[in-house]
C-alpha cells in the first residue's frame, strides 16, 4: 500500500466512539499542560502558547477526522472555514480537510468500482488515474477518460463508508434530548429527522446523479453558472461518473485573484444560491469552498450535490413576505410570517422583540439600502446571536435547518473574498417581484439570456434516486 494512504475508516459505533474520546482526551491534556506553563510564562510566550496549543489541536483534528471520514469530517471541513475565532495557523491545518483528506490506496477505489460497475473497466474506460485529484469526507475523485475520449471525473465512494455514516447517526439518536435539555421550545424530533433524512440520502450517488442532472437543466446556457454533465450509464449507487471541469479551487483561487475577480464571483455565487432558492425552490445545501472551481472567465463550476432540498412553493413565498416585511420594518405582517412558518410552537407565546432582534441580525446584509462589508466583526457576533440565550423560546422549523447551514456557509465565504456590495438591491428582485428586477449578474453589466432575467416561480422537482442502467459493458 501506498505511503500515506488510507485503508478503510472504522465503522464500528464503538471504535468511532473511542476515536473521538482520545482525541478529546489529548485536548484536554493539551489544555492542562498549557494552564501550567502560562503560570510561569510571560505575556508574550502565554500568547505564543496558546498559538502553538491551538495549531497541534488542529492538526490532531484534522488528522483524526480525515481517517475517520463520514459526519465527523463533513465537521472538520465546516470548522475551518466558518470558525472565525481560530488563529490562521490553526484554520489552514483544518482547511487540509477541504481538498487533502486523507486518500484510500487505488487497490480499494478500483475494487469499489468492478464491483458498482461490474466487468472489465477497459470495455468503459481507456484509463482511469490511479492518484485521486481530491478526497472528501465520503468519496475521493479520480480523472478518467471514456472509450469516446470524454475526459471524466468518477466520484468513488469509499468502502464501508456508508456503515461508518450510519453508526454516526445511530449515534445521535440521543442528539434530540442533548437538544431539548438545552432549548424545551424547539421541535428537537424534526431537526434531527431532517438532519439524518438529508445525510443519508448522500450516501445514494444515484439520487446526487439525479439532482445533478436537474440543476444541469435549470443552469444550462448561462454564461458563468456550471454545472458538469453526468453520465448515468457509468454510474451507480457508490460510482458517480460527471464531465470533468478544469478550473481552481477556493484557496487557490483567493490567492492569486484581483479584487474585480473577487467581485465576479460573489456574483456568480450570489445567483446560483438565491435564483436556485427563489425561482427553483430547490438548493445545494453544502455550502463549503471545496465544491466550487474557479474558471478565468470568471465562470464557476458548482460540484457535489448529494445534500439537495427542495421546498414548497408557499414556503419560499412565505419566506420573502417575512422578508419583505423586515425590509420594511413592519412588524406585525413579520410576527405573522414568522408564525406562519413555525418559529414558535403552537399554544407558546410569541416575544416580538427577540425574533425581530434575531432576523434583523440575520437579515443585515439585505435590509438597509445601503452598501454591506462582511466583516469579521459582524461574523464573530453569530455565536451570541445564535446561543440557547439568544434564541430561547423559538423553534427552528425543520426547513430552517439546511437553510441555515448555507445561510452561514455563504457568509463565511462572502467575507473571505472580501464582500462589500448593496445587497438590498441585488435581493429586491425576490422580495419585490413585481419590479421584474434583474439578477444580479445583470446589474454587474453581464449579458443572460431571456430566461435568467425572469422572476416568475418555476418550481424544480426533485427525481427519486434512479440512474438508467446501461447494458453490461456498454462503453
Amino acid at each position: 500500500m501506498s505511503a500515506g494512504r488510507e485503508s478503510l475508516p472504522p465503522t464500528r459505533l464503538r471504535d468511532r466512539s473511542r476515536q473521538i474520546g482520545a482525541l478529546l482526551g489529548r485536548s484536554v491534556w493539551r489544555r492542562l499542560r498549557l494552564g501550567l506553563r502560562a503560570v510561569v510564562a510571560t505575556r508574550e510566550h502565554r500568547a505564543a502558547l496558546r498559538a502553538q496549543a491551538h495549531l497541534e489541536t488542529a492538526e490532531q483534528v484534522a488528522r483524526t477526522l480525515g481517517q475517520m471520514k463520514g459526519v465527523f469530517m463533513k465537521l472538520g471541513q465546516i470548522l475551518s472555514f466558518a470558525v472565525e475565532g481560530l488563529p490562521p495557523e490553526a484554520r489552514a491545518a483544518l482547511a487540509s480537510l477541504q481538498k487533502d483528506a486523507p486518500p484510500m490506496d487505488f487497490a480499494l477505489a478500483r475494487g469499489v468500482l468492478e464491483r458498482e460497475l461490474g466487468g472489465d473497466l477497459g470495455a468503459r474506460f481507456r484509463h482511469v488515474d490511479e492518484e485521486p485529484i481530491a478526497a472528501a469526507s465520503i468519496g475521493q475523485v479520480h480523472r478518467a477518460r471514456l472509450r469516446d475520449g470524454t475526459d471524466v471525473v468518477l466520484k468513488i465512494q469509499y468502502p464501508g463508508v456508508d456503515e461508518a455514516i450510519r453508526a454516526d447517526l445511530r449515534a445521535s439518536s440521543g442528539l434530540a434530548m442533548l437538544i431539548r435539555s438545552v432549548n424545551r421550545s424547539i421541535d428537537a424530533e424534526a431537526i434531527v429527522a431532517e438532519l439524518r433524512g438529508v445525510i443519508e440520502s448522500e450516501l445514494d450517488y444515484r439520487r446526487e446523479l439525479a439532482n445533478q442532472a436537474l440543476f444541469a437543466r435549470l443552469w444550462q446556457g448561462h454564461p458563468l453558472i456550471r454545472i458538469p454533465r453526468v453520465f448515468p450509464e457509468h454510474s451507480r449507487e457508490r460510482v458517480l461518473c460527471q464531465a470533468y471541469h478544469r478550473g481552481l479551487g477556493f484557496t487557490d483561487f483567493l490567492a492569486v485573484a484581483n479584487a474585480a475577480e473577487k467581485r465576479l464571483a460573489i456574483h456568480v455565487l450570489h445567483d446560483f444560491v438565491f435564483d436556485s432558492m427563489n425561482r427553483f425552490c430547490v438548493f445545494n445545501g453544502d455550502p463549503h469552498p471545496g465544491n466550487y472551481l474557479f474558471h478565468e472567465d470568471g465562470g464557476v463550476s458548482f460540484l457535489d450535490f448529494g445534500c439537495v432540498k427542495q421546498f414548497r412553493p408557499e414556503f419560499i413565498r412565505d419566506c420573502q413576505r417575512m422578508n419583505r416585511a423586515l425590509c420594511e420594518g413592519d412588524r406585525v405582517t413579520f410576527a405573522a410570517q414568522a408564525r406562519n412558518l413555525g418559529f414558535v410552537l403552537p399554544g407558546r407565546s410569541l416575544d416580538a422583540d427577540q425574533l425581530w432582534g434575531l432576523f434583523c441580525y440575520l437579515g443585515a446584509p439585505f435590509v438597509e439600502d445601503a452598501e454591506f462589508a462582511f466583516s469579521a466583526e459582524w461574523l464573530g457576533r453569530a455565536s451570541e446571536v445564535m446561543s440557547p440565550t439568544g434564541t430561547w423560546g423559538l423553534n427552528l422549523p425543520r426547513d430552517f435547518v439546511f437553510m441555515n447551514r448555507i445561510t452561514f456557509g455563504l457568509n463565511a465565504i462572502f467575507h473571505q473574498l472580501g464582500a462589500r456590495e448593496n445587497f438590498h438591491r441585488m435581493t429586491r428582485r425576490y422580495f419585490y417581484p413585481e419590479e421584474k428586477a434583474p439578477p444580479a449578474l445583470a446589474r454587474l453589466g453581464l449579458a443572460l439570456p431571456e430566461r435568467f432575467l425572469s422572476v416568475e416561480m418555476a418550481p424544480a422537482t426533485l427525481a427519486p434516486a434512479w440512474v438508467a442502467e446501461a447494458p453490461e459493458g456498454a462503453a
